[in-house]
């Protein structure tokens, strides 16, 4: 089963570092005069999971006070690294004490963010606070837990955090993360008001048998769309005219999304940009197949218009990394043409 719609992320960690020589470890670390440090908020900001911020500051109650002050550094490292390269590179003995901060976790949410903070309160009787009150209060105990209604799949920075409600959870981290990513479902569903879920089939059909292009291309458009959860793939037959079976690759969907919405979607994919349809899509709720005619009520619409109409929709929800990576998989499906 892959879940599209990714539900919980670790944010980055904190290691606060007090020593009285700072221009030592800054340039251990390889801050620049040029470059300089940064704010704690402004590390927030771009520190992404497996990394870590670093804040070197001669009395750790500074950033307390202010979280402006710029005593920050984002290393590419989990803190348990940065801390033992800190002792086997002999910088310990510039070191006067160190913390690290209470670890974070970002849940995805959608719809009523209120209702899954309350319903995770409920579950786990934490203190309530501010993200940036749990990490200037320097925290070495607990799990931050943070709720973000922005995807998963990209960076999350500190923006897109719902920051003035967090959660404290005095209890081991990997025992929390192990709760949380068995229930996350649970609170996505919360916020979305416990709406219908579909589950349907997506039928893939290429008469030059491109189907793994075609799944592959299929599956990074439903998860850079968060659309839902495959179930489970495998080969069948279809039968277009009576006597005539075709092989198609059948794909279990799970999704919150109406069927008539994920139509428009796979409409979109079956072309490229040159107007050329290069694969059937096909979904199907139970035995009721969904026709691209159900998604317009205009009687003189084509297919070919009707579906790059979609293309051109879907494409600009893409990222620009991702809608590339759709594009090199056209070029290869376009190349199985010419053999």
């Amino acid at each position: 089963m892959k879940n599209m719609v990714e539900l919980l992320r670790t944010g980055p960690g904190i290691v606060l570092i007090e020593t009285h020589e700072e221009d030592k470890l800054q340039e251990f670390y390889g801050v620049s005069p040029e470059q300089g440090m940064f704010s704690l908020l402004d590390a927030f900001s771009f520190a992404t999971e497996g990394e870590t911020i670093v804040l070197i500051t001669p009395d750790d109650h500074k950033v307390l006070r202010s979280s402006d002050d710029r005593y920050a550094v984002v290393i590419p490292d989990e803190p348990s690294v940065i801390l033992s390269n800190l002792i086997n590179s002999g910088m310990s003995a510039f070191v006067n004490k160190t913390k690290i901060v209470s670890r974070t976790i970002i849940m995805r949410t959608m719809g009523d963010m209120e209702r899954v903070f309350d319903e995770l309160q409920e579950d786990y009787h934490g203190i309530e606070g501010s993200i940036m009150e749990f990490i200037n209060s320097n925290l070495e105990q607990g799990v931050i837990i943070a709720l973000t209604d922005k995807s998963l799949n990209r960076q999350v920075t500190l923006g897109d955090i719902y920051m003035e409600k967090c959660l404290l959870i005095n209890e081991n981290y990997f025992t929390i993360f192990k709760e949380l990513r068995s229930n996350a479902l649970k609170y996505l569903n919360s916020g979305l008001g416990n709406k219908v879920w579909y589950e349907m089939d997506i039928r893939i059909y290429d008469m030059y048998g491109a189907f793994k292009l075609h799944f592959e291309r299929l599956i990074n458009v439903l998860t850079e769309l968060e659309m839902g959860i495959v179930l489970g793939s495998s080969w069948s037959k279809d039968y277009p005219k009576m006597l005539l079976a075709v092989d198609v690759y059948s794909v279990r969907f799970f999704s919150f999304y109406e069927p008539h919405y994920i139509k428009k979607v796979l409409l979109g994919m079956e072309y490229v940009d040159d107007g050329t349809r290069i694969v059937d899509y096909d979904l199907y709720m139970g035995k009721k197949k969904i026709s691209w005619r159900e998604l317009t009520k205009d009687r003189k619409m084509t297919r070919d218009i009707l579906g790059m109409q979609y293309r051109k929709e879907t494409l600009s929800n893409l990222t620009r990394e991702e809608a590339l990576k759709i594009y090199d998989m056209e070029a290869k499906v376009m190349e199985t043409r010419k053999r």
